[in-house]
């Protein structure tokens, strides 16, 4: 059974992005419902992610068609810029919870459209209702510009509807494929879709000539029925609150889903109007989320692993290679593979990423350097190096972990260590072989030889 320090490592780790020497300090000794209120006291404060200028207008507030194609031009670069602006946010952040809960929607409502302003919209829109109610997310989210453009509702008219919005919103935002719905459903909920557009401000805009007002038949329902009204109709069924709490329940407490479980909480989360921030405090004050099973069991996302490093070691590296890093190890934010989003789970680690994972911590130490080998494209041999690898220079400040160690006893220096690091079983760490490699030159280069012997292992992997 988990002690004490294990589980508020654990829940800090689920919560946020991990236990810090400042986090140890505040927290040490408390109860877990009493930080479990200070996490969510936190993240009370919303605070927007204001990095790009809002794009400048005509008179009328419009965007003319240059100013239209000079956006399209620079959003890769400056979704880049938004990326980073985002991941500086989440090292600095007191709201950890909110952060890592925009995390997770910006994964689940996958967007990654060509207009970086409509972005910056989208993020802050997932921002405002992180941890407030998601039927208020799924309305603002299905009105999203971003979402519209990229799921082509742009397109969508009632001479030639374009189901891809209505599909994925059933698909993947509300009810699992092929759960609780047909291929009807879809072509019929498409028309409901109709006239919802972009306008040339960059704002959300109904098109009564272009929307379907002919009756519909969804759900078995029939009504001349409007986007609203679909998703008023999917908050109605009960396979919405199972399909967002198993996805919640995979990615903030065991990948390997207890259905019962998962009913419990579906059953809370609908009969408490689709309440977020209730749905995760449930989860983080029940006994059973920090049962032996549940703890030390996820892969971190590789966000998450270099934001540690942030917090922990001041991992500093320039732009261009911090996003170089993440596209390496598989996780570029607001450039998700596809409109499901990334995968997770074990799909985080394979023998190219785990390399580079656990050569990061070597390349910590003295200012180091870490070689970035990218995944052979297609028609490349595993043989052949890919023309732009690159090598990350790499800067750290390792103080504040050095000064929480500096009263550890020598001899029990390796063990305390890998307890601060570790939560999952760590009968597997040889430590000897740690403890073999260390430069025992001072007393400082001890600490910090043992902190980065430690970090390289798989279990650092895993929280």
């Amino acid at each position: 059974m988990a002690d004490e320090q294990k589980k508020l490592q654990h829940l800090l780790n689920r919560s946020g992005f991990g236990m810090t020497p400042d986090l140890w300090k505040r927290f040490k000794g408390t109860d877990l419902d009493t930080v479990v209120s200070e996490l969510f006291k936190d993240s009370a404060v919303i605070q927007d992610l204001l990095y790009i200028e809002k794009p400048k207008t005509d008179d009328k507030g419009e965007a003319r068609p240059l100013k239209v194609a000079a956006l399209f031009i620079k959003s890769k670069k400056e979704k880049e810029e938004l990326n980073l602006a985002w991941m500086d946010r989440m090292v600095v952040a007191n709201a950890t919870l909110r952060e890592k809960m925009t995390m997770f929607w910006h994964n689940h409502f996958s967007t990654s459209a060509n207009f970086s302003w409509l972005m910056q919209v989208q993020h802050n829109t997932l921002r405002q209702y992180a941890l407030e109610n998601f039927s208020d997310l799924l309305h603002a989210i299905s009105k999203d510009p971003a979402m519209i453009l990229w799921l082509n509702n742009q397109q969508n008219k009632k001479d030639a509807p374009n189901e891809n919005f209505a599909r994925e919103v059933m698909e993947l935002f509300t009810l699992g494929e092929g759960n609780g719905y047909t291929e009807n459903d879809i072509k019929q909920a498409a028309r409901a879709f109709t006239g919802w557009r972009v306008n040339k401000k960059g704002e959300f805009e109904f098109n009564d000539a272009t929307h379907d007002s002919d009756e519909k038949e969804v759900f078995g329902k029939k009504g001349n029925f409007n986007g609203d009204d679909i998703i008023n109709m999917l908050l109605e069924k009960p396979q919405l609150s199972e399909f967002i709490c198993r996805k919640i329940y995979k990615w903030f407490v065991n990948s390997e889903i207890d259905e019962d479980r998962v009913k419990e909480l579906a059953n809370r989360f609908r009969s408490n109007n689709y309440d977020i921030g209730d749905l995760m405090k449930t989860i983080f004050v029940s006994d059973w989320f920090y049962d032996d099973k549940n703890i030390g069991c996820l892969i971190s996302t590789p966000v998450e692993l270099l934001v540690r490093f942030k917090k922990l070691c001041k991992l500093e590296v320039d732009d261009q290679q911090m996003l170089a890093l993440q596209e390496v190890l598989g996780q570029t934010l607001f450039f998700p593979p596809n409109v499901a989003g990334w995968k997770g789970g074990r799909g985080w680690i394979d023998t190219s990423s785990l390399v580079q994972r656990l050569h990061i911590p070597r390349a910590m130490l003295d200012a180091g350097t870490a070689r970035l080998n990218k995944k052979p494209a297609f028609e490349e041999t595993q043989d052949q190096k890919p023309a732009d690898d690159k090598t990350v220079q790499v800067k750290t400040d390792w103080t504040e972990l050095t000064k929480h160690f500096s009263s550890v006893d020598e001899n029990k220096l390796t063990d305390e260590v890998i307890r601060f690091f570790i939560t999952a079983p760590d009968d597997r760490i040889d430590r000897k072989s740690i403890e073999n490699g260390l430069d025992t030159s001072s007393r400082q280069r001890r600490v910090i030889t043992t902190i980065a012997a430690v970090m390289q292992t798989p279990e650092f992997q895993i929280m």
